[in-house]
């Protein structure tokens, strides 16, 4: 429980900006990108309860899917700082990893580049990696720590650390 709690404060923080008592307040009550997120955490703590985890890991997936218009899998792994801005239409697969303090803006897709394969290959993310509006981040590709991806790229390789990606297909302007 306390690493729940520590993982959801850290969200809070990042979603806030800052640790103003009255701003991490409002962004608690009245922030939908947060009470994603939250649900999110919420669904990945409580999956591992004997005999009912899985079935509430898949209310809580379908309940994010319904009222955030958003599809983050309760199995992904996201490190703790999470920070989505206008979360709407994400699509975060079960196989993917998010590194720590990431920002991940709206129409943001993360998952398998083959539909046909039964090989279930998504991306990992570095840490404090931005994600721009729109981009998809498909198959089995490594983005590293401190990347940045511009709006509507379509990412189908390997980015090091500190590059910049833009363009359909991603290019990597800043190594």
């Amino acid at each position: 429980m306390r690493d729940f709690i520590k993982i959801v404060l850290a969200d809070l923080k990042a979603q806030a900006g800052g640790p103003s008592f009255y701003i991490l307040l409002k962004h608690a009550l009245i922030s939908h990108a947060f009470h994603m997120t939250f649900f999110y955490r919420l669904g990945c703590y409580l999956k591992d309860i004997p005999f009912v985890g899985g079935a509430v890991r898949v209310l809580i997936e379908y309940f994010i899917r319904i009222v955030f218009s958003s599809d983050i899998s309760c199995r992904s792994r996201i490190g703790q700082g999470l920070m989505i801005v206008h979360g709407h239409d994400i699509v975060i697969g079960g196989n993917v990893v998010i590194g720590e303090y990431c920002k991940i803006l709206n129409g943001v897709t993360l998952g398998n580049k083959d539909t046909e394969s039964i090989v279930n290959q998504q991306p990992t993310i570095g840490q404090n990696v931005v994600i721009g509006t729109g981009a998809k981040i498909l198959g089995n590709v490594t983005v590293g720590d401190g990347v940045r991806i511009g709006a509507n790229s379509v990412v189908l390789i390997n980015i090091p650390d500190g590059g910049v990606a833009v363009g359909v297909p991603a290019k990597i302007i800043v190594k």
